[in-house]
């Protein structure tokens, strides 16, 4: 029989991901549970709400993962619920990307987000935790939809921040100089993106080489003025072009790409291109 997890009607972030951090880190318990929306302050059927091992409530209810209770205030449902898995050793207290999403939970659900910088900023219109509310004011989904389509964004957000793991990891590991472009940086990677990471951490110029498929991308940083074409140019002469894709914006080069497209590996060694480039007037 599927458990049922219970929240509150028009759900917020913090019902919201309590609800993904059940169904997607207990699977085995809760990964086909029921969703159930309740009225603040009610309970399921009007039953106390942890006397049914069956029925979990998050964030209504005044059970053990409902942060309304005295003397709660500064924590919220995602993070009890974490605590509880984490208690269980469901889930690791070492998964940094888990808990930086509960932090953030609790930072809303607290109302810190009033006092970060861009949050009178139009682009914060694009944050979840401003999404969902709009959500609730269009009346065109129900409740379990907005919670089902915000749980795909959160699956989203939570393989981004994977992502930005194994990207910091393999730029403290990458092979630095400098060139023309300025602070150059190669990364052999897969991790998703590792180059805009490693331009916000002041790189200029990063060269991405993929081990499990061959691509290779150059990039440059928005700010570098001086363009790649050179570059692509002197690879021309040395082998055929139509390898590499050379992007209007001056600013990317690839050998290949997840987009898809005929892919034809350069035969340059990436000692070979590092050379090009830190050779490059």
């Amino acid at each position: 029989m599927p458990k049922i997890v219970v929240t509150h009607h028009r759900p917020d972030l913090d019902a919201v991901m309590s609800c993904w951090i059940l169904l997607r880190f207990d699977a085995p318990k809760y990964g086909d549970a029921k969703l159930v929306f309740v009225d603040a302050g009610k309970t399921y059927k009007n039953l106390p709400p942890d006397d049914d091992s069956n029925v979990t409530h998050v964030d209504v209810g005044m059970g053990m993962y409902d942060h309304h209770h005295e003397g709660r205030y500064g924590t919220c449902a995602s993070r009890l619920v974490w605590e509880m898995l984490v208690e269980e050793v469901v889930v690791s207290p070492l998964n940094e990307e888990l808990l930086a999403m509960v932090n953030h939970a609790n930072a809303i659900d607290t109302f810190e987000d009033c006092y970060w910088q861009e949050a009178s900023d139009t682009r914060f219109a694009f944050a979840l935790s401003e999404v969902i509310p709009a959500l609730h004011r269009l009346q065109i989904h129900d409740d379990e939809a907005v919670v089902r389509m915000c749980m795909v964004y959160l699956d989203g957000v939570y393989q981004r921040l994977k992502d930005r793991s194994k990207a910091i990891a393999a730029i403290e590991e990458g092979v630095k100089f400098d060139c023309i472009w300025g602070k150059a940086i190669v990364l052999i990677t897969g991790a998703d993106d590792a180059s805009k990471q490693a331009q916000k951490m002041g790189y200029d110029l990063v060269v991405i080489s993929e081990p499990s498929n061959r691509y290779t991308a150059i990039k440059t940083s928005p700010k570098v003025a001086y363009p790649l074409r050179p570059l692509y140019d002197k690879i021309a002469s040395i082998e055929n072009s139509d390898k590499w894709y050379y992007h209007n914006s001056d600013h990317m080069l690839f050998n290949g790409s997840r987009k898809g497209g005929v892919f034809v590996p350069t035969d340059l060694t990436l000692q070979e291109l590092i050379d090009l480039i830190k050779n490059q007037k």
